[in-house]
């Protein structure tokens, strides 16, 4: 599940207290601008949390958010859910009725999504929606349209951003917090920020949609601010961006992508506008859009790596250099060769260019679960173990190893729907040994 790369994050702060729905001008004292507030489910009954049905805890769980629209439709970010079964997704549920992640909840299972045909990523047709298995009897969410969109959607207007998405710890709650220049331009967020266990709130202002992308079409609203004032973050995805007029809450759109939160530069978020696609949501809901299946059906080395990358040399420092990663994923590693085993992501877990000579290159990785290791070398060709280190854990070893660019996937030997995604943290070494990798399927570079 690709749960996203957002902007600046929604700071937990004070708890908003009205006797009605807060309106955005409302959320946050002026001394708590830097992020967001707690808010009540009372306020956005409306909200649910995509949340995996094997994880321990719907905090660990969680990673998109969504809105109820109808008694069992739930609107969302394609992105969050095209690597997902189109009918009957296992290991997939709502979470709904509660702004605790902790409790409080009802879980609801998805009988069949619905992804536009045309998304393509980031602001393109992000937009996707859930068929829910039974009603829900939620308060839905009023949707803009053509006729609320000149009052509600115009550049300068106030809206709310809600979500559970990734957060720091209160005590650097204010915009990025004590972080180095590296931790900053990382592609990473930093290890202390986390999901956020209550429903976070913020306000932030619409403007041009050219701020957020030059070629940016009708399909984008975008919103936020040039510094990192108050943002959602990544497992903010697929929640709601939301207006208020004289009848309340309406949802103008939802949460699809931005700079990671804790970034310098440009933090404006970019949004699918829920008008520009109302005649797909009715179509869709009347049973007349056909569903299509988005989903990989092999790992891309093209993409970026998801935990970073780094340059090694011969005789590099410290060794063994280590990485903690998450395993796992919804493709099959045999789909690049017979002798691959296990689950893995689209995406590369890991990254490494190697520019050193004379001296060996191992990979293994260590982990509770049951893990595979599958590595796309210099060469082109794919090299699979499943358990060369003894035990569950797997280990590929170059003698002499090509100089280039190794991209490493961790797989769980077990499906997803089983183990989740298990962590797991690989290991690379200078002085591994001296013998060859075990090979599996080959594809040129």
């Amino acid at each position: 599940m690709k749960s996203w790369i957002l902007g600046a994050a929604l700071v937990a702060g004070a708890s908003i207290a009205s006797s009605g729905p807060a309106v955005a001008q409302e959320f946050c004292s002026s001394d708590r601008v830097m992020g967001g507030c707690s808010v009540s489910i009372g306020d956005f009954p409306w909200i649910v949390s995509l949340n995996q049905a094997n994880a321990r805890n719907r905090f660990e769980g969680h990673f998109c958010g969504g809105s109820v629209i109808a008694d069992r439709w739930v609107l969302t970010a394609a992105h969050c859910v095209d690597s997902l079964a189109p009918n009957a997704p296992a290991g997939f549920e709502i979470y709904a009725n509660s702004a605790s992640l902790q409790a409080g909840g009802v879980a609801y299972d998805v009988d069949r999504i619905f992804v536009h045909a045309g998304y393509q990523g980031v602001g393109v047709n992000d937009i996707a929606l859930l068929e829910i298995s039974r009603p829900m009897g939620i308060t839905p969410v009023r949707l803009s349209d053509a006729a609320l969109a000149q009052s509600v959607e115009r550049v300068g207007g106030e809206t709310v951003v809600i979500g559970w998405g990734l957060t720091p710890p209160p005590n650097i709650a204010r915009g990025r917090g004590p972080l180095t220049q590296a931790e900053r331009a990382a592609t990473q967020p930093p290890s202390m920020w986390d999901t956020s266990q209550v429903l976070l709130g913020a306000a932030v202002p619409i403007v041009q949609t050219q701020l957020c992308a030059s070629d940016a079409g009708p399909g984008v609203i975008c919103a936020g601010f040039h510094d990192a004032v108050a943002d959602a973050c990544r497992g903010d995805s697929g929640g709601p961006l939301l207006a208020h007029d004289a009848q309340g809450y309406v949802q103008v759109g939802l949460v699809s992508g931005g700079n990671y939160c804790h970034q310098d530069g440009d933090h404006y978020g970019t949004y699918t506008r829920v008008s520009a696609f109302a005649d797909w949501i009715t179509a869709t809901m009347a049973g007349q859009t056909p569903q299509v299946d988005l989903r990989a059906t092999e790992p891309d080395y093209s993409l970026p790596p998801t935990f970073g990358m780094v340059s090694l040399s011969a005789g590099f420092q410290p060794d063994p250099h280590r990485t903690a990663l998450l395993a796992g994923g919804m493709l099959e590693a045999s789909s690049v060769g017979q002798g691959c085993a296990g689950f893995v992501a689209e995406a590369p877990d890991f990254r490494v260019i190697y520019q050193g000579s004379g001296a060996p290159l191992g990979f293994s990785v260590t982990s509770p679960a049951d893990t595979a290791l599958l590595i796309n070398a210099p060469d082109g060709q794919w090299y699979c173990d499943d358990n060369g280190a003894g035990g569950m854990d797997p280990s590929l070893v170059w003698g002499t190893p090509p100089r280039g660019q190794y991209d490493i996937w961790v797989a769980t030997v077990q499906p997803h729907a089983s183990v989740g995604y298990p962590e797991a943290q690989l290991v690379l070494t200078g002085n591994g040994g001296s013998s060859g990798p075990s090979g599996g399927g080959g594809a040129d570079k």
